[in-house]
């Protein structure tokens, strides 16, 4: 028996150790099925953006006011903040919004403490009048991942905001991953008081006596301890009004008399349990609609928290808490586009791996070759999982392109060795299946061979991969604001490529170098099909060993008439191919937003957003239409704005949004608006920023 050469290289290593390169494959078979389950998944990768926003609600203050009382004194307060390079205001009816722009890579939940801090020194010099500022990261995380719009014919607008606000809320907050739900549209309840002024001059109590009585009464305080004996107990001052007859009792100290007097609320005013004047009206397919926004928390599944969000619902329903007249239309589901993103990965890991199988029975005729083919693509693929998780990376649409990228790689690797090694050791595999009394000895020497043929390969695989990997990995030092994007998808990529040259240096030679050993054969080389193929490649063979003898003896007409054709179709394409940083994705949504003239009243805007709606119900790849008249909701935010309408449209499957967005920029051109700009476009991805810079093109003028 002759002594096994004695090899230093990874390859040779693995296939001496045979078993332990079985116990780690297996090993890692396990710990990347466990890392698959413990990785986050969401539609987009952990980033937060370098800018900080700031929403203050301004009901009834004038833009141009707004902006003398408000918006002036905050951007003068928050440009002091470190690291802000910009500040971007807008200056609404009933909205004051500010962005805060820093350098891609700067500390922002430092510069969130910064702002938060300067707001606070600021807000003496705001009036009482505006709502409570809001500031927040740009962070897609913190975007609903399910949106929902409840409508039912029997119940009015403020029936359903209640039933939203008191039942379904509470029930939907309780599933685990939800952070929030938000509720917007409807009719909230209201206790409205009309004062009548000429009852409060007659009694000697002015208007602020009646809004200083209210605020004092309206509250819980603590009340201290109250000690008896051996117990200690504390209290609360319950005075917050529970009912509409409170308030119309509330008595009111009558100042600048003689003697102490008091009148009841009753007796200057009228006390009206209603509901708030509708400002903002939102529709499903015209009819009234109230939406419901789930927010999940940061480190949560977000496939497995819309998911059970829609368990709890059809639970709900079961139950009898949602009545059956009541429909509810997701009108935003994250999870879809996760799942299509998984599944388009594992159909094109799928698809790989049966290309390969084919290609490599078609090639080398041999089932046990294509079973190691058909192992270390998936197998390659868990091992860069477990490296994503390693490093903290999520299962999002970015990692995902990544790992499908990567597919390719590891199939190139993988048949390049086996088929180095299955060429040099054909000889020995030879004598292995036609020799009883040397077969020992020959399948030391198929173990050998494939020892030597692996060691030869190494090097050119490493140089190989090492090339694919120096390609993608100064994408890495680009940094600014693409980065952030970016990111994870070179590091997806670079793990599976790095993954790809592992399994091909070791569980590759590994397995081939054992299963060329077994005696018996399938006789799959001897089928009519694979020696058809086999025959029709050696044809072509000789035909290119003829073309590449006439290439080579006409070697400068030929260069130059490949330079000419090759670099001339380059420079003229690149004129005609867009240029764009991330392709349009599908989202099979459109979006309508309408612009209107200064000075146009609600019923106006309700009257155009109506027309809207009847277009774009009529066209046959409208699902439904989600339609806000005077403003704009935004999870608990509402923006009321009577210069503004929009329209969400889900289309259909199949349908080509491009098209209906041509379609119905025709339809609406058609419409005799004056000063009224209605703008159609292709849904986007909601999170994905593509710029750091304050590109507006929606401006409201007047």
């Amino acid at each position: 028996m002759s002594q096994s050469p004695k090899r230093a290289g990874l390859s040779s290593l693995a296939i001496r150790q045979h078993i332990g390169t079985l116990v780690l494959t297996v090993a890692t078979i396990i710990l990347g099925f466990f890392v698959i389950t413990q990785l986050p998944v969401d539609l987009l990768p952990s980033i937060t953006y370098p800018r900080i926003g700031l929403r203050i609600d301004a009901p009834g203050l004038a833009p141009e006011v707004a902006v003398d009382e408000v918006t002036r004194p905050l951007e003068e307060a928050l440009s002091a903040t470190e690291g802000v390079v910009q500040v971007f205001s807008q200056t609404r009816e009933g909205r004051v919004s500010l962005d805060l722009f820093f350098e891609p890579g700067g500390d922002v939940d430092q510069a969130l403490n910064d702002a938060t801090a300067t707001l606070n020194r600021a807000r003496d010099r705001l009036p009482d009048t505006i709502g409570t500022p809001r500031l927040f990261k740009f962070d897609p995380s913190q975007l609903p991942v399910y949106e929902l719009a409840l409508t039912s014919p029997s119940f009015d607008d403020a029936e359903l905001r209640i039933f939203a606000d008191e039942e379904l809320a509470r029930e939907l907050v309780q599933v685990p991953g939800v952070a929030s739900v938000d509720i917007s549209g409807g009719l909230s309840e209201e206790v409205q008081v009309n004062v009548d002024l000429q009852r409060l001059q007659a009694v000697g109590v002015n208007v602020s006596d009646v809004i200083s009585a209210l605020r004092d009464r309206n509250q819980d305080i603590s009340g201290g301890r109250l000690r008896g004996g051996e117990e200690e107990t504390l209290t609360r001052l319950v005075g917050q009004f529970q009912s509409a007859d409170e308030v119309r009792n509330l008595a009111i100290q009558v100042a600048d008399s003689d003697s102490p007097q008091r009148v009841y609320l009753r007796d200057v005013a009228t006390v009206q349990d209603g509901t708030e004047e509708q400002r903002i009206f939102v529709l499903l397919n015209g009819q009234p609609a109230v939406k419901v926004s789930i927010q999940k928390q940061s480190d949560a599944n977000t496939v497995e928290v819309v998911d059970a969000v829609k368990a709890r619902l059809d639970s709900l329903r079961a139950t009898g808490l949602i009545p059956e007249n009541m429909l509810l239309t997701a009108t935003l589901d994250e999870s879809r586009f996760i799942n299509n993103s998984i599944q388009n990965v594992a159909i094109a890991g799928l698809t790989g791996a049966t290309l390969a199988a084919v290609a490599v029975l078609l090639f080398l005729g041999s089932l046990r070759q294509t079973f190691i083919i058909v192992l270390a693509i998936p197998l390659a693929t868990l091992a860069a999982i477990m490296m994503m998780g390693l490093f903290g990376l999520s299962l999002n649409v970015f990692s995902l392109g990544g790992l499908a990228l990567g597919v390719g790689i590891v199939v190139d690797n993988a048949i390049v060795m086996l088929e180095n090694i299955s060429k040099d050791a054909k000889p020995a595999v030879a004598v292995v299946r036609s020799s009883r009394r040397s077969r020992r000895e020959a399948q030391q020497r198929v173990i050998d061979q494939a020892q030597a043929s692996s060691q030869a390969l190494e090097s050119a695989l490493l140089a190989s991969t090492t090339t694919n990997l120096v390609s993608v990995l100064p994408f890495l030092l680009i940094g600014g604001f693409i980065s952030l994007l970016f990111n994870e998808l070179i590091l997806t990529i670079s793990f599976a490529v790095a993954a790809s040259l592992l399994v091909a240096l070791t569980v590759v030679p590994t397995l081939a170098s054992r299963l060329l050993t077994v005696p018996t054969t399938s006789g799959v080389r001897n089928l009519g099909p694979i020696v058809a193929f086999s025959q029709r490649v050696e044809g072509l063979t000789q035909r290119y060993t003829q073309l590449l003898t006439w290439v080579l003896q006409h070697r400068i007409p030929v260069l130059t008439i490949a330079v000419v054709v090759l670099v001339g179709s380059s420079l003229m394409m690149v004129s005609r191919i867009p240029q764009e940083i991330l392709p349009r994705i599908n989202t099979g949504l459109a979006q309508v937003r309408v612009q209107f003239p200064s000075g146009t009243t609600l019923e106006a805007n309700r009257r155009v957003m109506a027309i809207v709606d009847d277009l774009l119900l009529e066209q046959p790849e409208t699902d439904y239409a989600f339609t806000t008249s005077g403003g704009a909701l935004f999870g608990s935010s509402t923006s009321e704005n009577t210069l503004r309408g929009s329209s969400t449209i889900s289309l259909k499957p199949g349908s080509n949004v491009l098209t209906f967005v041509e379609r119905m920029e025709q339809e609406f051109s058609q419409l005799s608006l004056i000063d009224t700009s209605i703008r159609v476009s292709a849904g986007a991805v909601r999170g994905l920023v593509l710029n750091n810079s304050p590109v507006r093109s929606d401006l409201d003028v007047g």
